[in-house]
């Protein structure tokens, strides 16, 4: 059996040996591939145009917007784009916290940790949505546009703290433990002992910043797109719903539009909610459902014409 084979075997035994694991997947799985779908092909072109708010029909499924749009087609084109900031996000706040987290756990009473402590209470006061105002009207007055990827980029930057904190706990406990304290003992370089034996037991906590950097930066690109932050040139699920917003299309009753804005997002919160359920009943074995096993015993019954009868119970 190949490396592939290998890994791809023992990643779905881990995906499919948690439930609640399963479904979360399964569901960003499908938001994935919903988003994916929609950047190559949509029911119709979505500068096509309709009748002006319809409600949906076998023709147009959640029904068009104000503009003849049909909103599945938008709901469609603009998950991708909103995902994917999401996951850059996320990538980038895991990478940070992780790392961060490992130097000022493993480094604790020294000048560098005392630094890094500074620094990470510093980060956690910006909130990320009001940096991005900031830089917004900073770009709008040099005639400049605030791109995905510093957007990406500057959510990333202050979303990074919070994970940092727990995380340099959790090393801050295993830096007690009596193989660390015997690795420092003999010699082993600081790096080793960080990369190989801090680190691959604080993973599960790594891919749960993921999941947090994720719906954090989808939740603040919607929420900056729906202040006008961003440029309204670019296509995302935020952008429909401050489209949503400025034609007050829940005063008109239009619920097919926002539910159509909404849709991937409440589906990735689920799914993200559900992964997070799983990896806490991974670190934490007291959330782990312990099922009882199954004893069979024979008994013998004696019925009323005086035969016995052997049932399993």
């Amino acid at each position: 059996m190949s490396i592939g084979s290998r890994v791809m075997n023992t990643l779905g035994k881990v995906i499919f040996a948690n439930k609640f694991i399963a479904a979360g997947f399964i569901l960003l799985l499908a938001d994935l591939v919903m988003g994916i779908i929609g950047a190559f092909w949509t029911p119709y072109s979505v500068s096509s145009t309709f009748s002006f708010s319809s409600p949906p029909s076998w023709r147009h499924l959640l029904g068009t917007d104000a503009y003849g749009h049909d909103v599945l087609s938008e709901m469609l084109h603009d998950t991708l784009s909103t995902l994917l900031v999401g996951f850059g996000v996320g990538v980038l706040v895991a990478l940070l916290s992780t790392l961060i987290g490992l130097l000022g756990g493993y480094y604790a009473g020294k000048v560098a940790s005392v630094i890094i402590d500074i620094i990470t209470i510093t980060v956690l006061t910006i909130p990320g949505v009001i940096l991005l105002v900031v830089m917004g009207s900073y770009f709008r007055t040099a005639n400049l546009g605030l791109s995905y990827s510093i957007t990406i980029l500057a959510l990333a930057l202050v979303g990074w703290a919070f994970g940092a904190r727990q995380i340099r706990a959790q090393v801050l406990s295993l830096s007690n433990r009596e193989y660390i304290i015997a690795s420092k003992l003999i010699g082993e370089k600081s790096y080793r002992i960080i990369f190989t034996q801090l680190l691959p037991p604080i993973l599960p906590l790594t891919f749960a910043q993921f999941l947090f950097g994720t719906l954090y930066g989808v939740l603040s690109l919607v929420t900056a797109e729906f202040w006008g932050v961003l440029p309204a040139t670019s296509s995302n699920l935020g952008t429909m719903l401050a489209f949503i917003t400025t034609n007050a299309a829940y005063v008109s009753n239009q619920w097919w539009w926002i539910l159509g804005a909404i849709i991937p997002i409440l589906i990735l919160g689920a799914g993200i909610g559900l992964l997070n359920i799983g990896i806490d009943e991974i670190i934490d074995p007291r959330l782990r459902e312990i099922k009882a096993p199954k004893i069979k015993r024979k008994v013998v019954i004696t019925t009323d014409e005086g035969n016995q009868v052997t049932i399993e119970a």
